[in-house]
């Protein structure tokens, strides 16, 4: 009996002891976890980042601050590029460099065009003053006359397409256009397209004038 009392009492002292060791360790363990999460810094929101104005890191873009240097204007607030042409008088110095004083390709208009589209609105402009000195309305085949210009209005086109030669790719205004010839005391100093759209592609051989096309008609 005192044997089995005996032993009954160590193995009640070895399982106390292992609770009390295993406690330990677990109680360690989330002291070291604890540790560990209060160790780390958690990460600053962004209100706080930017009261504080932190440095971007080097060669980080700009935010909301002025545009790099060389950097497109945004949203129309700088100023146009360099080599850009202005829209008034830049644009109207402008003429072809071909200097054309004759058609450099067959016109091959399709007749439903020409019976379709009948007047065209053509200004006369001033290059130093970008002003208009002249407008008038103008049909098929029909010259009118200013300050020594005699200009005559060959075609309306309203889809003009240079392929083998000078055509209408359909029979809406598209790309609106006439055919001049234009003479200057009797000798002619341009033959060829005036766009609407791209008054600068083409357009008179002349020192102070320019013509600018302002739309066609089907009416008369």
């Amino acid at each position: 009996m005192k044997l089995r009392a005996a032993l009954l009492a160590l193995l009640v002292g070895l399982s106390t002891a292992a609770a009390s060791s295993c406690g330990k360790q677990e109680s360690s363990s989330k002291e070291n976890t604890s540790s560990k999460q209060e160790a780390t810094p958690m990460p600053k929101p962004l209100t706080s980042l930017n009261k504080e104005n932190s440095q971007l890191p080097p060669g980080h873009p700009p935010v909301n601050k002025e545009l790099p240097p060389g950097h497109p204007p945004v949203n129309g607030k700088m100023g146009m590029p360099p080599g850009h042409p202005q829209v008034d008088k830049e644009l109207m110095s402008m003429h072809t460099s071909k200097n054309m004083t004759k058609f450099d390709r067959p016109i091959r208009i399709p007749e439903e065009v020409t019976k379709t589209w009948k007047t065209a609105t053509v200004d006369i402009v001033d290059k130093a003053s970008g002003k208009v000195v002249k407008e008038f309305k103008v049909h098929n085949g029909e010259t009118v006359k200013y300050g020594g210009l005699e200009i005559k209005v060959l075609y309306i086109v309203p889809h003009l397409v240079l392929d083998n030669g000078y055509t209408s790719g359909s029979n809406e205004p598209q790309n609106p256009a006439i055919l001049v010839e234009v003479k200057e005391n009797g000798k002619t100093i341009y033959a060829g397209p005036i766009y609407q759209k791209f008054p600068a592609m083409y357009n008179i051989n002349h020192p102070r004038y320019v013509l600018i096309l302002k739309g066609i008609s089907k009416e008369g």
